[in-house]
């Protein structure tokens, strides 16, 4: 059996700032604070039934780390047992469980972010939902909302599939005009996946 090594590096700040979530993070980009380096290693066995468990910040709340953690297990099932679910990767040129196995999540890494990225009021989200997690095209960081706690374990395994898809490369509308919108991504892998 032949293991395969995937070791990501992510560049965060903690904060300590009074007023802020316990534990919240910003990406060291864009701040020109001095950041502490993370380095991740996961192994995945190629061909292997182990279990692929997520790699999720230690400040993540427990909640939502609870439920995470929950959504994570059932996106590795389905990824694994429909072909289908697996094709979104491999369009992309991914592998689905190196994808999620290489993902990093962390809580989202303020409360403005927060409001501005979930959608907690109605000028960030004119439908009227709240987002789960967002993840940049082609990175390893997701960010998780803290509203993530609420859903159902389906609805968390949707969400994890859609944003290891922006991992593996896929982009999204509005800063793709050709491409899919979240809710049309979304959509896709519920079908795909038979959720």
């Amino acid at each position: 059996m032949k293991a395969r090594l995937i070791v990501g590096c992510v560049c965060v700040v903690l904060i300590s700032a009074g007023g802020s979530w316990a534990g919240d993070i910003v990406e060291a980009s864009g701040i020109g604070a001095p950041a502490a380096v993370e380095a991740v290693a996961v192994t995945v066995a190629a061909g292997d039934q182990e279990p692929i468990k997520p790699w999720i910040h230690r400040s993540m709340p427990n909640r939502v780390s609870a439920r995470l953690e929950a959504g994570f297990e059932l996106a590795v099932d389905r990824v694994r047992e429909v072909e289908t679910c697996s094709e979104l990767f491999s369009r992309l040129g991914a592998d689905g469980l190196e994808t999620l196995a290489s993902g990093l999540y962390f809580p989202v890494d303020s409360y403005r972010r927060e409001i501005e990225a979930c959608g907690r009021n109605a000028a960030a989200n004119s439908r009227g939902a709240e987002n789960l997690a967002y993840t940049t095209v082609g990175g390893a960081p997701t960010f998780i909302c803290r509203n993530f706690a609420q859903v159902s374990t389906e609805t968390a395994a949707v969400a994890v599939i859609h944003e290891a898809l922006h991992h593996a490369g896929l982009t999204e509308r509005p800063l793709d005009r050709m491409a899919m919108s979240s809710i049309e991504i979304t959509e896709m892998v519920k079908t795909a996946c038979e959720f």
